[in-house]
């Protein structure tokens, strides 16, 4: 059962990932050439946010299997899902408003966050 869960956290954070690249592109290009954002921005928003949340919630059924509570990358997993919650939430409500700026930030706040938070669990230097 373990195993079947660490697969779905892998998975689940890896379509995390390209989930939200597919949002920022869809949301950030036609706001920077000043055009309507396409209609498919809300599909890829609500993957990139489901997707990450269920790579969240399979981390934490992972932690408390394995015994992982004592170690520090459970909670940067965490800090990164709650970060990139709040961040695609400010993303969204700036695509709606227009401001392209705040939108800018927000998608790179979630990007980073993810490839980080990506990249450190891979290695675990910790």
């Amino acid at each position: 059962m373990y195993i079947a869960f660490y697969e779905a956290h892998r998975g689940f954070a890896m379509l995390g990932c390209l989930a939200t690249v597919l949002w920022a592109a869809l949301a950030l290009i036609p706001t920077l050439r000043h055009q309507p954002a396409p209609r498919l921005w809300k599909p890829a928003y609500i993957a990139a946010m489901a997707t990450t949340g269920l790579a969240g919630i399979t981390g934490l059924v992972i932690v408390w299997m394995g015994a992982w509570l004592t170690h520090v990358f459970p909670w940067l997993g965490l800090i990164a899902v709650a970060l990139h919650g709040a961040a695609g939430v400010r993303g969204r409500k700036a695509l709606a408003l227009g401001a392209s700026g705040t939108l800018a930030i927000a998608l790179v706040v979630q990007i980073v966050t993810l490839v980080a938070i990506y990249g450190l669990m891979t290695v675990k230097p910790f």
